[in-house]
């Protein structure tokens, strides 16, 4: 009988710490700091992209790629470059 009592306050006191963890999950407190996370990671992801696009890979592939080459390369890879930049400011834009 005794450990039927104790297994019921084991059980309500999971039950509870679980509650408790759900409500500061749902808390602003919790939506700040995920806000905060989700705009630095839309951030610095497009502020990567560009350094990258920009002074990386087109100095590196102006110099290997001869230019009717270069300028195909580049129209395949700008549309996925600004859409990808678009989504990140984006992502930056709405946890602001």
């Amino acid at each position: 009988m005794e450990e039927a009592g104790r297994a019921a306050n084991e059980v309500k006191t999971s039950a509870n710490k679980f509650l408790d963890g759900l409500k500061y999950m749902t808390s602003m407190e919790a939506l700040n700091t995920v806000m905060g996370i989700a705009n630095l990671l839309g951030l610095a992801t497009a502020y990567g992209m560009s350094v990258w696009v920009m002074f990386i890979s087109s100095y590196i592939l102006a110099g290997l790629l001869p230019r009717q080459q270069f300028g195909v390369v580049h129209s395949k890879i700008y549309p996925v470059y600004f859409r990808e930049i678009a989504y990140s400011i984006g992502l930056a834009f709405l946890a602001n």
